[in-house]
């Protein structure tokens, strides 16, 4: 679903948005080689890697007004424009990873292709929240047991981060004569240097098949970037100054 919404230019002022609900389901996120002949396709039916659920994308222009007539003070005062871009949008599906020492596929579920899946003793979460080293619950995972059939869990069942962004801009322009403007500009990307989490430690580490320690948990002291910790940002605020001449 779209929707799209647009103030003309008017009394200084043009603003326009853009608004998107999505929802991409299927097996697969991307093109399959081989034909699957089981039956258990159901345990694949997830959100797609690339489904965004919302995407909102709001712009505006305003100049702002002038507050003198007169010539020399209009060089400083006059013509100035604010503007900016608005953008939220939800973050990508992701699914928990595990690794058990000493244990591969073929220990784990008889076959060097087909892996086991982590086993859910509980609800996670959304799969992001405000606490930097725990962006869902960590304690309802356990490790696959010898013999999984790689059906422990389903995929696709958290959800990262969003964007939330602002950027803006300041210009100011000059006009000498006819044919001669010169333009001085500000721009500010991430301008509220709003931080913004991308990266999350998706894999849990135990000893053995069956357990519910994980032995790579993240905290604020040792281990910093361990598992449910966030381990990328999005970046700080950056400021870029533009100098234009037109004749």
């Amino acid at each position: 679903m779209q929707t799209s919404i647009k103030r003309r230019f008017s009394r200084g002022l043009l603003i326009s948005g853009n608004y998107t609900w999505s929802k991409a389901l299927g097996a697969y996120s991307d093109d399959q080689t081989f034909a699957r002949i089981d039956r258990n396709d159901h345990f694949f039916y997830a959100p797609q890697n690339f489904d965004r659920r919302h995407n909102l994308s709001i712009n505006w222009v305003y100049e702002l007004p002038k507050p003198t007539r007169n010539k020399y003070l209009g060089y400083i005062a006059n013509n100035w424009q604010l503007s900016g871009v608005y953008h939220y949008q939800t973050g990508a599906p992701y699914s928990i990873g595990f690794s058990v020492s000493g244990y591969g596929n073929q220990n784990l579920t008889g076959s060097p292709t087909e892996g086991a899946r982590i086993v859910l003793l509980g609800s996670p979460g959304s799969g992001h929240s405000s606490d930097p080293y725990k962006q869902f619950d960590v304690t309802v995972f356990q490790a696959p047991s010898v013999g999984s059939k790689g059906l422990e869990s389903g995929r696709n069942y958290l959800t990262l981060p969003p964007l939330n962004n602002w950027d803006l801009s300041l210009s100011k322009r000059f006009v000498f004569g006819e044919h001669y403007k010169f333009e001085a500009r500000l721009d500010a990307f991430n301008a509220l240097n709003h931080t913004q989490f991308n990266g999350i430690n998706t894999t849990a580490n135990f000893a053995s098949p069956g357990s519910t320690v994980i032995t790579n948990l993240a905290n604020s002291t040792t281990n910093l970037n361990g598992f449910g910790a966030i381990n990328s940002i999005r970046p700080p605020r950056n400021l870029q100054w533009m100098l234009r001449f037109e004749f």
